[in-house]
């Protein structure tokens, strides 16, 4: 069943194109991304394979366990509005080393803590 409430946002990750400057960000920013999702409710869950447009793989991987990610979106509270963003960003930051967009990174210091890096 697919939850959707009147003030959901979808974040499009298809926009996501800025690179971490090194390794060691993404590292640091990945561990601190990873404990920030654990605040964001996990919703519609679904059972379908996505190919990855960056590298065709067939299913998304995190990138330090070699595990493949199930597909759902994460809701994240953003004030008056919720953020959508697809469970493939995980994929993303982890493997291509895409940096979330600002809005996502600042949906999840309200719930979090902040980000470090700037």
């Amino acid at each position: 069943m697919i939850s959707r409430n009147p003030n959901d946002r979808k974040v499009n990750l298809d926009l996501m194109n800025n690179e971490f400057k090194s390794n060691s960000d993404k590292e640091i920013f990945l561990k601190w991304f990873l404990s920030a999702l654990e605040k964001a409710e996990i919703v519609n869950k679904r059972r379908h394979i996505a190919i990855c447009p960056i590298c065709d793989e067939e299913n998304f991987l995190l990138l330090e366990e070699k595990k493949v990610i199930a597909k759902y979106e994460y809701r994240i509270p953003n004030g008056e509005t919720n953020l959508i963003v697809d469970s493939s960003i995980l994929h993303l930051v982890s493997v291509h080393a895409l940096v979330p967009d600002d809005l996502v990174i600042s949906a999840l210091e309200k719930i979090y803590c902040k980000s470090p890096i700037s």
